[in-house]
C-alpha cells in the first residue's frame, strides 16, 4: 500500500476514533449511531465500513491500539525472567492514568461487558507469550484458561474501581500492590506446572 495511502487510513481511522470518545462525552454509547460518527468526523459511511464493522469494532479497535503500545512496552519484562517483574503491574495502570479521559468514558458507557471480552483476550497473549518464553513453566493448558480467567477478573475490577475513583493512587503505588496481591500466588502456580486439586 502507497504511503499516501497508508496516511489517509490512519487519518480516517483517527478521525473516527476521536468522534466516537467526543460523542460518549455528549451522550450515552447506546444513542451513538454510525450515522452520528460519520456526520461528526466528516467521514463517509463506506469509509468507515472499510476499516470497522460497527461502533463496537471502532471502540475495539481503540482498545486494541493501547494494547499493543502496552504489550510492546512490557515485552521484554515478560521474556527476561520467569519472575514476573512487578514493573509490568505499573505499566498497566499507568496506560490507563495516561489515557484518563478514554478510561473515564469507557467506566461511565455501558460497555463493560465489550471492555472485559477485549481484556480477557489481551490477557491470554500476554499469558501465551509469557509461557511461550519460559519453557519451564505450566504444562496443562486447561490451567492456563483459569489463570487467565482470574486474571482479567482481577485486573478488570481493579482498574475499573481505580478509574471511577478517580485515580487517587499512583500509578506504582497501584502497580506495587496488584504485584503483591497476584504474584506470590500465581508465580507458585505456573511454575509447579500441574492442576492438582487434591494438593
Amino acid at each position: 500500500m502507497p504511503k499516501d495511502t497508508d496516511k489517509r487510513v490512519e487519518r480516517s481511522r483517527r478521525l473516527l476514533m476521536d468522534s466516537l470518545l467526543e460523542l460518549m462525552a455528549e451522550k450515552p454509547y447506546g444513542k451513538i449511531s454510525v450515522a452520528n460518527i460519520c456526520s461528526h468526523s466528516g467521514v463517509a459511511r463506506p469509509t468507515f465500513y472499510l476499516h470497522f464493522h460497527s461502533k463496537d469494532d471502532l471502540l475495539r479497535g481503540y482498545i486494541e491500539r493501547m494494547f499493543l503500545q502496552f504489550y510492546a512496552e512490557v515485552e521484554p519484562y515478560l521474556t527476561a525472567t520467569p519472575d514476573v517483574d512487578p514493573l509490568i503491574a505499573e505499566i498497566m495502570f499507568r496506560q490507563w492514568s495516561d489515557n484518563a479521559r478514554f478510561a473515564r468514558l469507557l467506566v461511565e458507557a455501558d460497555v463493560e461487558a465489550l471492555m472485559l471480552s477485549e481484556f480477557k483476550r489481551y490477557v491470554g497473549k500476554i499469558m501465551e507469550g509469557y509461557i511461550a518464553a519460559h519453557a519451564n513453566l505450566m504444562k496443562d493448558d486447561g490451567q492456563v484458561n483459569y489463570v487467565i480467567d482470574f486474571l482479567t477478573g482481577a485486573s478488570f475490577m481493579v482498574i475499573v474501581r481505580w478509574i471511577k475513583e478517580d485515580f487517587p493512587i499512583s500509578a506504582k503505588e497501584m502497580g506495587a500492590l496488584y504485584a503483591d496481591l497476584v504474584r506470590p500466588g500465581l508465580l507458585q502456580v505456573l511454575l509447579k506446572g500441574a492442576f492438582n486439586p487434591a494438593r
